[in-house]
């Protein structure tokens, strides 16, 4: 038996359309469609599948068992079909509107300056907010197309996409230590100057591996600053020990302005991921970005 891939797409229409309508007249209203079209497609599909679907009389319409069961699966089959053309259409459309962006600070600035700005320079008619707040977003309820998070994800219910891993560690400048000595351990971090990017609750500890569990340390914060940019600057000036994502700090390691410290207890890398709510094929201003973001991070390999 030959498959033709376009009849049967119409015969299997015109059977879901009948039996969701429960009728050829309703049908054809629904779908304004003729009467007559429905019921010569029906019955073609019946006659290539070999069986009876639907019992035909004067004043009702019923399934067959075959017919029952033929249903669910046409139904699924005729909105997966939908779906694929929504994609492709999707995929031709031009990007447009309000894309609003939920991260970290460690990351948001490297992604304005990488990701972001050229993505506004290369769609005219789109535009960005970008949210940058310590608490974690409800991206359904507040309209947030994405967020970009790092570590564990706790929210089964969003769709999420790897884009790489976060590494960072412990720095200070050769000048520093010389001048302060090298922490062989973490509670010896006590007695140095610490720098700290500023945040709400911001913290006094810092966390290291022994083994396979993580202890936390006290810190004295010295210098408190609003980045990472600018704390990986003042740990490269001589102002102290920094926890900085690698990112931030390569300029300064590629110059030797500064060296890792305590490697042995620095905790592994997260994953990152891109999430957004669930619900079908993504809309182009989003699509477009999760593409170019994955591209960085791609290239850029490790980073916040």
């Amino acid at each position: 038996m030959e498959y033709q891939s376009g009849r049967s797409l119409e015969e299997l229409a015109a059977f879901v359309a009948v039996v969701e309508a429960n009728g050829f007249t309703a049908a054809a209203r629904a779908t304004r469609a003729r009467k007559a079209t429905l019921s010569q497609r029906v019955q073609d599909l019946e006659e290539r599948l070999g069986v009876s679907l639907l019992v035909r009389t004067t004043r009702s319409l019923r399934l067959t068992d075959e017919g029952r069961a033929y249903f669910e699966h046409a139904r699924r089959s005729l909105s997966a079909a939908r779906d694929a053309e929504a994609v492709v259409a999707l995929a031709r459309s031009k990007p447009s509107g309000l894309l609003r962006i939920s991260t970290s600070t460690a990351l948001a600035g490297t992604l304005l300056e990488s990701v972001i700005t050229p993505y506004l320079a290369r769609y005219p008619d789109v535009s960005v907010e970008l949210d940058t707040s310590v608490r974690r977003v409800d991206l359904a309820r507040e309209a947030f197309d994405l967020a970009i998070r790092v570590g564990p994800l706790d929210d089964s219910s969003l769709v999420a996409r790897r884009l790489g891993t976060a590494v960072g560690g412990y720095y200070a400048s050769p000048r520093y230590l010389d001048r302060r000595g090298v922490p062989g351990r973490p509670e010896e971090l006590a007695r140095h100057e610490a720098i700290v990017v500023a945040r709400e609750g911001g913290p006094k500890e810092w966390p290291f591996v022994a083994g396979s569990k993580t202890r936390h340390f006290a810190v004295r914060p010295r210098l408190s600053v609003g980045s990472f940019e600018l704390a990986a600057q003042a740990a490269a000036a001589g102002a102290g020990v920094v926890r900085s994502p690698r990112y931030f700090v390569r300029p300064f390691l590629a110059k030797r302005r500064l060296v890792p410290v305590l490697e042995a207890w620095t905790p592994p890398g997260f994953d990152v991921h891109a999430v957004f709510p669930p619900g079908g094929a993504l809309v182009p201003k989003t699509r477009v970005f999760l593409d170019m973001l994955a591209a960085w991070f791609a290239k850029n390999g490790s980073c916040a």
